[in-house]
C-alpha cells in the first residue's frame, strides 16, 4: 500500500473521530442504561480488542436475550464508540449488548479483522451465562462495513471451506437470527469501493487465491451459512443497491428475511438509524428489527 493511501485512509479515520465527538455533543444516552466499557476481549494490549456491555438498569438477575453489534465505517473507519445510542437503545427494550470493536485498514487486512470478530465471539461465548444472558436467544446487528463483516463471520463459522480460506479459526457462536443496516455487502464491484479497496482487504494477486470465489458475498456457500436476516435501506442510501442486491440473493438462497426500505426522505440518509438514533424512524427500525428477531 502506498505511503500516499495510507495517510488519505488516516486522514478519513481522523476527520471521523472528529464528526464523532462533534455529533455525540448532542446525544445522550436514554435513562435507565448501564454501561461497561473497554473490557478487553484479547488481553494484547491492542486498544482495539476491546468492547462495552449494554444493559437496562435495574435488571442484572434477569436473564436477558444478547444482541451483538459490529459498528460500521467501510472497515476503513468508526468506533464502537459511534454506535453507543443506537446500542442503548436496543438495551432499552430488554436485551443485553454487546459492542465490539476492531482494527481497521491499513492496520490490518479483511482476514485480520475477521479474526477479530470471531475471537470476540470467542470472549462473548464464554462469558454470556454468567452475564445473565440468554444463550438459546443470540442475535447480531451490524451496520454498512460491520454488516460485511458480520455476514463474512457468520459464513465462516458455517463454512469449514470458507474458514480454510479466510485462514480464521471458526468462534462456533450461533445466531437465531441477525440484522444488516445500509449494508456494505460488495467489495470489488466497479465503482468507488471496489476500484481500490480490494487489494487493500484481501492483498494484491486476491483474484487467484483460495478466497477468490468467496469475494462476492452472494455465493451460494456464504448465503446458506445465513440465519433469519432482517435488512433495511432507504431511497437516500448511498448504498441502497447494496442492500437490495443482497436482498435478491437471500431471496434466490431460500434465507428467511424481511427488507424495510425507506422512501425519499433527505434525513434517512446511510445507515441512519445509526448516525441518528434518536428520530422517529430509527426507533422504528430498532423496533422493526427486534420485533422481527422475537420470531427466532
Amino acid at each position: 500500500m502506498s505511503q500516499f493511501i495510507t495517510k488519505i485512509f488516516y486522514k478519513q479515520r481522523d476527520d471521523f473521530a472528529r464528526l464523532c465527538i462533534e455529533r455525540d455533543r448532542n446525544l445522550t444516552l436514554p435513562d435507565g442504561i448501564t454501561v461497561k466499557s473497554d473490557i478487553p476481549y484479547i488481553n494484547d494490549g491492542i486498544s482495539a480488542h476491546r468492547l462495552d456491555i449494554y444493559r437496562p438498569a435495574g435488571r442484572d438477575n434477569d436473564v436477558l436475550p444478547v444482541m451483538i453489534n459490529i459498528h460500521g465505517g467501510g472497515l476503513l473507519l468508526g468506533s464502537k464508540e459511534f454506535n453507543r445510542c443506537f446500542c442503548a437503545n436496543i438495551a432499552a427494550l430488554g436485551y443485553m449488548v454487546y459492542s465490539i470493536e476492531y482494527r481497521l485498514i491499513p492496520d490490518c487486512n479483511f482476514f485480520n479483522q475477521i479474526d477479530d470478530v470471531e475471537r470476540a465471539f470467542d470472549y462473548i461465548s464464554a462469558r454470556i451465562e454468567s452475564d445473565n444472558g440468554d444463550s438459546k436467544h443470540i442475535y447480531a446487528s451490524a451496520d454498512s462495513g460491520g454488516a460485511c463483516l458480520l455476514t463474512y463471520a457468520t459464513a465462516v463459522n458455517g463454512s469449514r471451506d470458507i474458514a480454510r480460506a479466510a485462514h480464521v479459526r471458526p468462534s462456533g457462536i450461533k445466531f437465531n437470527a441477525i440484522g444488516f443496516i445500509s449494508g456494505m455487502f460488495y467489495t470489488d464491484r466497479f465503482d468507488k469501493i471496489g476500484l481500490f479497496l480490494p487489494n487493500y482487504l484481501y492483498g494484491r494477486g486476491y483474484k487467484k487465491n483460495r478466497f477468490a470465489p468467496y469475494v462476492n458475498p452472494g455465493n451460494n456457500d456464504i448465503i446458506k451459512t445465513l440465519p433469519p436476516c432482517y435488512m433495511v435501506t432507504s431511497h437516500n442510501d448511498h448504498l441502497q443497491k447494496y442492500t437490495l442486491d443482497y436482498e435478491k440473493a437471500l431471496t434466490k438462497g431460500g434465507i428467511r428475511h424481511k427488507l424495510d426500505n425507506y422512501p425519499k426522505n433527505k434525513k434517512l440518509t446511510h445507515a441512519f438509524s445509526v448516525f441518528e438514533p434518536f428520530m422517529d424512524e430509527s426507533f422504528e427500525v430498532i423496533h422493526s428489527m427486534t420485533e422481527f428477531f422475537s420470531h427466532y
